[in-house]
């Protein structure tokens, strides 16, 4: 890999541990908070493509096994042992997501991003981490479904913001990092 891609993959990889440092907002009914990650998750998706996306999440979750990278100042393994498992286990196949459906979309304006983001940084997540929820807990699939529309809001507003910043800057970053 050329240090370029290198370096974007740790500027990404830095900027998810950055937004891993603002704490989650807990919700009380469900042991999952709102967190601010997710964004970063989609910025690396659709800035970075399948594989530079996919290697700085990967490094976050190898640096999560040495330093705490993760929001309330959580390490890799209490996460992965944990009811937030499935939600951070799939953010590995946003980037993947995201690149196929790219592919075959072929996103140009802010809204066609959006919709790649929203459907692979939003609906897969959230129902990968639903189905670890209940698995978990024990609670019923339908309930954790269910309950997890309450991070369908704020993680709309966060694919928003990613293809606001994606449409905006995408060819920019990529010529000046490039």
């Amino acid at each position: 890999m050329q240090s370029k891609h290198l370096i974007q993959v740790a500027m990404m990889t830095t900027i998810l541990v950055i937004l891993g440092l603002i704490p989650g907002i807990p919700l009380g009914f469900i042991p999952v908070p709102i967190v601010l990650q997710n964004l970063g998750v989609m910025l690396a998706a659709i800035l970075l493509g399948t594989k530079k996306g996919s290697l700085s999440i990967l490094l976050l979750f190898i640096l999560g096994l040495f330093i705490p990278v993760f929001s309330g100042g959580r390490m890799s393994v209490p996460v992965f042992m944990g009811p937030t498992a499935g939600y951070v286990l799939a953010w590995l196949a946003v980037p993947l997501i995201v690149g196929r459906l790219s592919q075959w979309l072929k996103p140009q304006t802010t809204l066609m991003i959006f919709v790649v983001l929203f459907i692979a940084g939003v609906l897969v997540v959230d129902v990968i981490g639903s189905i670890w929820l209940g698995i978990y807990t024990g609670m019923p699939l339908l309930k954790a479904l269910i309950t997890n529309l309450v991070f369908i809001p704020g993680d709309t507003v966060k694919a928003m913001v990613a293809a606001v910043i994606a449409h905006r800057y995408k060819d920019s970053l990529i010529k000046q990092i490039g």
